[in-house]
Parts: structure tokens; sequence; C-alpha cells
């Protein structure tokens, strides 16, 4: 499944070069500034992303950061401001002019709506926007395409690379398991399969299931789940590790009794989703049957910068055991 990847590119002045034309997944050409100062991300995927790609050119973040969160991120790109949401609902666009970015970037899926959203805030804004596939599977490609437009091949090849290591970990047997993955501290918000954020599981080739209804998520009963009988859970909120051991409703389910019930680590982002970007790499890894401790030490050194501390690392994978997928 594929997830948003838009990148928008601000020329805020007509005295700027330009660099060729870059032509996105949607077949759109579009030519971007030679020099790029200033990055907006549109959304929280593209912040990961940037995160890693050019923390040092990033404007802030389009949403809220845990101070447990900026811990594990260098401190440059850790305490940036919040800043506008291109992607959300709410028309932004004179405040992202304001903010006078030469580049927006946003990471995700390459769907009809999102192409038509990149074409619209180019239109709005005179900022050339290029929108990428942002498949999991396509990860090593969008490093390489965002090195080429910011000059940093360097960089972005050493990621791409450890992007395809990380993928050729995936699980290669023949189980795959039914799964009903859910936010909340109630776990009872369901991802709705064949959505961007189901994505993870579906590379791995498992089976998402989820109550009937509309959207990408759907609000389910634990008598929902248990009529669903899913052969394993995860969990992307903290507060389910507590819940799953005081709630006998939660205990009574056979996932849970058989041990196949997982909360998924979340600093500094979510391993599964949360926002649906390059962590999903972890997740991805960590589902297929490695440790925890391992991948989150290693990709949190090579992806963000930043190596982790031993009690960092504790809390990072408490409770969090190793799957036997």
């Amino acid at each position: 499944m594929l997830r948003r990847t838009f990148v928008a590119f601000a020329l805020m002045s007509s005295g700027a070069a330009f660099a060729d034309d870059v032509v996105d997944a949607t077949g759109r050409s579009v030519r971007v500034p030679e020099r790029i100062h200033h990055i907006l991300p549109a959304g929280p995927p593209a912040a990961v992303l940037l995160a890693a790609v050019a923390p040092d050119l990033m404007l802030g973040w389009p949403m809220p950061l845990s101070p447990e969160a900026r811990e594990f991120l260098p401190p440059e790109v850790a305490h940036l401001p919040y800043i506008p949401r291109l992607t959300g609902h709410e028309d932004v666009v004179s405040e992202v002019i304001r903010l006078k970015p030469d580049l927006i970037v946003d990471y995700g899926t390459t769907s009809r709506r999102y192409a038509e959203l990149a074409q619209a805030t180019q239109q709005r804004t005179g900022i050339p926007t290029v929108l990428l596939d942002g498949a999991l599977v396509r990860t090593p490609a969008a490093f390489r395409v965002l090195g080429s437009i910011l000059h940093r091949q360097g960089r972005t090849e050493t990621l791409a690379r450890f992007s395809e290591a990380l993928l050729a970990l995936g699980a290669h047997g023949n189980a795959h398991p039914r799964v009903l993955c859910a936010r909340g501290a109630d776990g009872l918000n369901v991802i709705a399969p064949g959505t961007d954020l189901a994505e993870v599981f579906t590379v791995l080739g498992w089976q998402v299931v989820a109550p009937a209804g509309h959207g990408v998520f759907r609000q389910a009963s634990i008598a929902d789940i248990s009529a669903l009988d899913p052969d394993v859970l995860v969990f992307s909120d903290p507060a389910m590790h507590e819940t799953l051991t005081r709630s006998e409703a939660w205990r009574s389910l056979r996932a849970v009794r058989d041990g196949h019930a997982f909360v998924a680590p979340s600093l500094p982002f979510g391993w599964v989703e949360e926002p649906p970007s390059i962590n999903g790499l972890l997740g991805f890894a960590w589902l297929s049957g490695h440790d925890p401790a391992t991948l989150g030490a290693v990709f949190n050194a090579v992806i963000y910068g930043r190596a982790l501390t031993p009690g960092q690392l504790q809390a990072l994978v408490a409770g969090v055991p190793r799957v036997a997928p």
C-alpha cells in the first residue's frame, strides 16, 4: 500500500536559479530550484523523512512532539517549532507563504487526492510541487530522488542502502497470520485493511482484519475483536501495556492468551505507523522476528544521527518481545 509522498518546492525569488526538471510519480514535470535553504514538510510523514535527510533545512514540525521523542533526535531538529500542516483540513496557504520556504516536502500516498492537492498547492502559492511514490518498498528510491534534488547523494545513498538492508530482513516463511492493529489507550480504534496505515502488515504478507465500516479507522468493541478472532494483535499506544495486564476482557482473547499481542515501540516515532513514514521499516523488521533492541539502537544512530544511551534503549524496548512470525 502506498503512503503519501508529496514534495513541494517553493521559489520565493524571481532571481533564483533552477535545476533540471523533475518528473514525479504522477508524470508531472516540475522545475525545481537549484539552491534550497529552507524546507517545510507538508505533513508528519514528510517531517520524519526530512529529519533523516536534511534536518538542518527543516523549518519545523507539522505535529506535536513529546519531550521523550525530542530526546531521541539531534538538538538542531528536536527543538524546531510547530508549523502549519498543508495536508490537514485547514487552509494554511497564507501561513506557508509567510514562512518563505524554498521547498515544501510531504511524504506518503500517491492517490489522486494528493496528486490534485500537490497541483492545487502549486497553483495557489506559486510553489513548484513534486509528488513522489511513498510505498514502503520504495523507500530507497525516495531517499535517492530527494538526495539528488538536495545535492545530498552521499547521505541519501547511505540511507537507501540501509533501507534495502532492513527490507531484506523481512519474513520469508509461509506464515500469513490474521492481524488486527489499533490505536488508542483502549485499543479500540482499529486500522482498516487496504490503507497506508496498514502497509507494514501488507508488505509482510499478513492479512489485516477490522470490523465492517468505512474510513481509515473503525471504532470497535472487545466483543467485535473477539468475533474477528485475529491471530495477532498490534497496538501503537504505550498505555496498552497496562490495559492488557489489567483487563480480564482483553486477556480472554486468544491472541492475548497465546502471547501474540504486541505493543509497538513509539519513540521517537511509531514503529508500525503514526506517522506512516520511514519509521515503518522498523516495524517491518521487528515483526519479521528480529531483536527490537538491536533494531532500535542501529536505526536511531543511522537515520537520526543520535546514539541512544542505555537508559533510552531500555525505555524504548521495555516490555517489547522479539516476535516469532
